[in-house]
């Protein structure tokens, strides 16, 4: 009788493991860790207390330049000296006339070519042009296509248009990409099928490409769950990783309990930069991390500011810059020396 309960046992143990594995088959997600910070760095600072605002819509480096995007001074676009701090000139004035933009979030500049695109939602037009000749005065000039009501929209290498539209004007269409003549290519989705990639994923994501404009990995503000694209045939979802829980009040994420996710992405053919926050930490997103395109993490720092806006790397990947804020609300530009670490 013994041997026939153990027997009974085992067999429904056996079951139990199946219906287990069928069930994370159905979707069931492994949070794989909350990854541990690897140290403390210490950013040395190019520029404290900067006349920005808090919003910076961009940031790129551009032969020993740092290129800004906010509205300051009736401009969007601002260029410092990477290395000085020096602000050297400003360019794009706000809404004058043609080739001006009246709202800019963020721009795309292919640092091989020199090719400078800008998308202003408010007139629905991109802009595009030479980053040495905006530099020099010369204006932007739109591309001639009606791209619609977008959130952002950027060139690709491939002769394609990337389109990020808003959920209440296309609620099927998360990302798509275009020909030059309207022609819709592929598309992606909403993720209807997982509850936590459904929170937030009609705000404004956090996207970053590879340089040679063929990746793309896009987040959304809360735990951290970051989403990766091949973008070489239109636009195709290759695979998500899940690093931390997305805790819930009111059927709405709590951002203090689930950690701030990605706040910032800086893509690179090589790897993916990006900026996030812990969990309970009162809203700070000060870490860094770097992750490979397979969104494994490689280093991940932490700082001693409150918050790290944005960030970008230099050709060589040896420079990250970024712009963040002190614990006394005080703007900078700071760097860190990435072979040292």
């Amino acid at each position: 009788m013994k041997r026939k309960f153990l027997k009974l046992l085992f067999f429904f143990g056996v079951i139990v493991a199946v219906i287990g594995c069928s069930q994370k088959k159905k979707g069931v997600v492994d949070w794989e860790l909350i990854f541990p910070v690897d140290k403390e760095v210490e950013l040395e600072m190019i520029l404290e207390n900067p006349v920005m605002p808090n919003v910076i819509g961009d940031i790129d480096y551009y032969k020993g330049k740092l290129v800004l995007m906010y509205e300051m001074n009736d401009c969007h676009v601002h260029f410092f000296n990477a290395e000085t701090g020096e602000e050297l000139c400003s360019a794009l004035h706000v809404g004058r006339g043609p080739g001006e933009l009246i709202v800019a979030r963020r721009f795309s500049l292919d640092g091989k070519t020199g090719t400078f695109s800008v998308y202003d939602p408010m007139t629905q037009q991109l802009l595009s042009g030479n980053i040495d000749s905006l530099y020099n005065g010369v204006l932007l000039s739109p591309v001639n296509e009606d791209f619609g009501q977008s959130l952002s929209v950027f060139p690709l290498p491939q002769g394609y248009f990337f389109f990020q539209p808003p959920l209440i004007k296309d609620p099927e269409r998360r990302y798509f990409i275009k020909r030059s003549n309207g022609e819709i290519v592929k598309y992606e989705g909403y993720p209807y099928d997982d509850l936590n990639l459904l929170f937030r994923v009609a705000a404004t994501y956090q996207m970053g490409v590879s340089r040679d404009g063929t990746r793309m990995v896009a987040a959304a503000s809360p735990g951290l769950i970051m989403e990766f694209f091949d973008l070489k045939n239109g636009i195709e979802k290759t695979h998500t990783r899940y690093f931390r829980k997305i805790f819930l009040d009111n059927d709405y994420p709590d951002s203090n309990r689930s950690g701030i996710g990605i706040t910032d992405f800086y893509g690179t053919d090589k790897y993916i930069y990006a900026t996030f926050g812990e969990p309970n930490t009162n809203r700070r997103y000060d870490n860094i991390a770097i992750f490979d395109w397979d969104g494994n993490p490689m280093k991940i720092f932490r700082t001693k500011y409150k918050k790290l806006f944005k960030i970008c790397v230099d050709d060589e990947e040896r420079l990250l810059y970024v712009v963040g804020e002190k614990e006394d609300g005080n703007y900078f530009l700071a760097k860190l020396d990435l072979s040292k670490h």
